[in-house]
């Protein structure tokens, strides 16, 4: 039993000295680690809001009770139809006794001009009669006082009638409005016959809608730093949380230049923002008007040294305001090179972030080795070993 423990006890001291040995090896030769260098990347920054699927080209019609009554609809659900293209027609018995009366007033001037024209031209042949019997000047001074009141009339008379053409362009126009046209090239989408007759609605409804189903927009808001970024013709990345795992293409069409009026709370200002409208590029979109979506937008893109996100660590630290007591968190960059052998830890300066790279704007030279995934407990000036 005796020698048994003692076979135990030398055993356990073997162990014991390769293990010693072994851990003084591998701490010779320092942590195994990967590593990376500065690479050319191009490398896109963005601006990201939300926003809500539309119908670009999109036409209301309600019901105009000062038109007249509702005739006729010209048009059902799933019609295509073209801009001018007639949609409904009113009826309004007061403009067609307008349109009567005011054809009778202009022919009435008409024959009233005729008449004294036939006054005047008798006038000038009774001053012929009048000029050779008692001489010329006698003659005009006869009929001058008849002359001028006919003059008078004719004038009076020319006044009238254009007073009643324009009257007449402006029935013409009243009872050319009275059948509504299409504003856009498209599909009826909705056709209510009930809102076309109505006269007690509390909120008007629709009596036609239309709209082209193949032009779709994105509309949102975007703030002022970011309207300083965002141009019209850029790309856009279009997703939705309705369908996760898809992206649609897009291209800023608009921004706004004043800003959206917003209501302030409890006196305070809110922040101020700008209209942005994206045309959807891609075809086939499942969505519907009224999604809720997401525009990433692609501000800059251009070529910089990157690095993979997995070799820069970050963390905050404390900055107080010169000013100031207040201490505010700010994060500070840095990742470990290596160096003769060990590692040393280096402040950088970072950019863009775009996927899984980071720009590199400072702090390391283009042929040093950095580690990539650096350990929790990698400590600066530690021995390593590149792979």
């Amino acid at each position: 039993m005796k020698k048994i423990w003692i076979a135990i006890g030398v055993a356990t001291v073997i162990v014991l000295l390769v293990g010693i040995n072994v851990w003084r090896q591998v701490a010779a030769e320092g942590l195994t680690v990967k590593t990376t260098q500065l690479e050319q990347r191009e490398i896109a920054s963005s601006v990201m809001t939300p926003g809500t699927l539309k119908l670009k080209n999109e036409q209301t019609v309600y019901a105009s009770p000062e038109k007249g009554e509702v005739d006729e609809i010209l048009v059902e659900e799933g019609d295509q139809v073209k801009e001018g293209d007639a949609l409904l027609r009113y009826a309004n018995e007061q403009l067609e006794l307008e349109k009567e009366q005011n054809a009778l007033t202009i022919e009435s001037n008409y024959l009233r001009l005729n008449h004294l024209k036939k006054q005047l031209d008798r006038l000038d042949e009774k001053e012929d009669e009048a000029d050779e019997q008692i001489g010329g000047e006698q003659a005009v001074q006869s009929i001058e006082d008849e002359r001028d009141q006919l003059e008078m009339e004719r004038r009076m008379a020319n006044i009238e009638l254009k007073q009643a053409q324009l009257q007449k362009e402006t029935i013409d126009k009243q009872l050319k409005d009275l059948t509504v046209k299409s504003e856009v090239d498209g599909t009826v989408l909705s056709v209510d016959e009930v809102a076309a007759h109505a006269t007690n609605q509390t909120e008007p409804q629709p009596v036609i809608r239309i709209a082209a189903l193949d032009e779709l927009i994105v509309e949102g808001v975007i703030s002022e730093y970011d309207t300083l970024k965002v141009e019209e013709g850029q790309a856009v990345v279009l997703s939705s949380d309705v369908v996760p795992d898809e992206e649609w293409k897009g291209k800023v069409t608009h921004i706004g230049y004043l800003p959206e009026q917003s209501n302030s709370m409890n006196g305070e200002t809110e922040a101020v923002q700008y209209a942005v409208e994206v045309a959807v590029e891609s075809e086939d979109i499942p969505l519907k008007p009224g999604f809720q979506m997401i525009m990433e937008i692609e501000t800059e893109k251009r070529k910089v040294p990157t690095l993979p996100l997995s070799a820069v660590i970050s963390e905050s630290r404390a900055a107080v305001d010169g000013d100031s007591t207040e201490a505010s968190s700010e994060e500070e960059h840095y990742v470990f090179v290596v160096k003769d052998g060990k590692a040393e830890r280096r402040p950088v300066e970072v950019g863009i972030v775009s996927d899984d790279r980071i720009e590199i704007k400072d702090g390391l030279e283009p042929d040093e080795h950095v580690i990539v995934d650096p350990p929790d407990d990698l400590k600066d000036g530690a021995e390593v070993t590149v792979k």
